[in-house]
């Protein structure tokens, strides 16, 4: 049995995108337009403001609010948007949620609390519980463990699926056995599963995952749009065709000291963005760095 889209129509490419700053580190609103009109262009089915990938925790508390704030009135309901509202604690985030929906969002993304680490399962079941309880929005939950140093147990998402407005799940754990724990056990569960690991968007939507949010899904969104009807047509070849042009690409993200100085290379690269500014104080990329990634970008036939 195959997991289907629950909870009505989430499914689907929903990259996570890029912020375009300026160089003095403030919003480029023309330019986070831009990456948003390249995505819907390319065919996905929502995108994903302020979250990794949009450097949610390095940024400006302008910053994020504005590109919160753009982010949904650019794309004025073309398709929807997930705003994070990712922060330290339960408290924190519940303000960010309240700002959120002030701005219109309709979806918010939330990891679990990080810092002062969680130390149980309900721990996050009373954060999550809380915080779907504290507003009208949709809420995703968001297993980032590489970042929180917590991973969400599937038989916690389980439970947390019966929430009425919890309606997604996004697996960013690059842990191909943990994810189909997620998948077997929540195939009649009533949310929608994301795979977050671009390296096994294939595989995961081929064993059935709703879709995937891949970050650089926002710089070549139509490569994963591509898989993603190729893995709903049953079509294992062709995604794996594309998965390897994904892998080839994928390569840049490891040239430099970050791969947040990479994405935003790739984004100033694409002519998506008028500088490759990365949050202070992100290692930026060498020009021989950049002439790397040229290469690899070449060779991908992307």
């Amino acid at each position: 049995m195959m997991k289907k889209v629950t909870k009505g129509t989430l499914g689907g490419i929903i990259p996570p995108i890029i912020t375009p700053l300026t160089n003095q580190g403030t919003l480029d609103e023309a330019g986070l337009c831009k990456v948003i009109d390249h995505c819907i262009a390319g065919g996905v089915t929502g995108v994903f403001t302020m979250g990794s990938t949009g450097e949610a925790m390095r940024t400006s508390r302008e910053v994020w609010r504005g590109a919160l704030k753009t982010s949904v009135e650019h794309v004025n309901g073309k398709i929807p948007v997930f705003c994070g509202i990712v922060d330290s604690t339960t408290e924190r985030a519940l303000e960010n949620a309240k700002e959120a929906q002030d701005l219109g969002a309709e979806y918010l993304v939330s990891t679990v609390p990080f810092y002062i680490q969680n130390t149980c399962q309900d721990e996050i079941l009373r954060h999550y519980e809380k915080l779907a309880a504290s507003t009208d929005c949709k809420v995703v939950v968001y297993n980032i463990p590489g970042m929180t140093n917590t991973c969400i147990a599937p038989e916690t998402i389980a439970r947390l699926a019966q929430i009425e407005n919890i309606v997604a799940f996004k697996d960013s754990s690059a842990d191909w056995e943990h994810f189909q724990r997620c998948l077997y056990l929540l195939e009649d569960a009533p949310i929608s599963i994301f795979n977050g690991a671009e390296e096994l968007c294939s595989a995961a939507m081929i064993f059935g995952a709703d879709g995937c949010v891949p970050g650089l899904g926002c710089l070549f969104p139509k490569v994963f749009v591509d898989m993603y009807t190729a893995a709903q047509a049953g079509d294992a070849k062709k995604a794996y065709d594309l998965q390897r042009q994904v892998w080839q690409v994928r390569k840049s993200l490891s040239v430099g000291k970050s791969w947040l100085s990479a994405m935003k290379y790739l984004g100033y690269l694409l002519h998506l963005t008028d500088t490759d500014y990365t949050s202070f104080p992100i290692e930026p990329l060498t020009q021989e760095e950049k002439a790397h990634i040229d290469k690899l970008v070449e060779e991908s036939g992307l």
